[in-house]
């Protein structure tokens, strides 16, 4: 005979509640690896159209704040292509310094846009060199995740913008958190100073989010993740340093 305590039934486990999209907003700050595991199968669009709609928003509330650090990159840039080529006319660098802001203000979230298109598909083929099992679909994701903090970086020198002094606005590096923003960009080397930018908080926080989010998907080992970490970080700095190196 069977007896009562037969027919107990095994307690049951309550399903999960699924994280909103706001809610992974917050974690991806506190808990990137719980995001990106949640996440690397779902629509990367929501994630997408946040960071470049959300950039592009705030960049164009703040622009007039903003515009004394956009004017002193674009001229001292104008300056040394006036130098190099006396052809150039100061109503040609008048129009171009027009349309340089036009699009400065305008066009911030389609360029931010095709930035993370171009970030996700870099990082899909160079996780393939530490052996990364990542899809396509996933390196996207997860890099559109990984350019949250630069929602917050767009906030940030917004805010520096409207609090410094107008003459510290010498250019873009001006306003970032790494130690650029402490160098004169007239009188520093053109090449060390595009490497410090790159030493920027936002730019190693992006970097290490893209590393975990490797870690997660790409099914590698933390050190692989951290050997891409570096590879990406260098492949990304090679444009500023070409930019650099050209302006010696």
């Amino acid at each position: 005979m069977e007896t009562a305590s037969s027919h107990v039934d095994a307690p049951t486990t309550a399903p999960q509640k699924a994280q909103s999209f706001w809610e992974d907003l917050i974690d991806i700050f506190f808990s990137p690896a719980d995001v990106f595991r949640r996440r690397q199968y779902l629509s990367v669009w929501p994630p997408l159209l946040f960071v470049s709609l959300g950039i592009g928003l705030i960049v164009y509330v703040t622009f007039n704040t903003l515009e004394p650090a956009y004017t002193a990159e674009f001229m001292r840039g104008a300056a040394k292509q006036m130098a190099k080529n006396p052809q150039v006319t100061p109503e040609a660098i008048k129009r171009a310094g027009e349309i340089g802001n036009m699009v400065a203000r305008y066009g911030v979230a389609v360029v931010f846009f095709f930035l993370v298109l171009v970030l996700g598909t870099l990082s899909w083929v160079v996780g393939k060199f530490v052996g990364s099992k990542q899809t396509f679909h996933a390196a996207m994701v997860v890099a559109a995740w990984s350019y949250m903090p630069r929602v917050l970086g767009a906030v940030l020198a917004g805010v520096q913008g409207l609090l410094m002094d107008e003459s510290k606005l010498t250019g873009q590096l001006a306003l970032s958190l790494g130690p650029a923003r402490f160098y004169d960009p007239d009188s520093t080397n053109p090449l060390l100073y595009q490497a410090l930018g790159r030493l920027d908080l936002m730019t190693l926080w992006t970097t290490a989010l893209l590393a975990v989010g490797l870690y997660v998907t790409g099914k590698v080992s933390k050190g692989q993740a951290v050997a891409f970490g570096i590879l990406i970080w260098v492949v990304g700095s090679l444009p500023m340093l070409r930019a650099g190196f050209l302006a010696m």
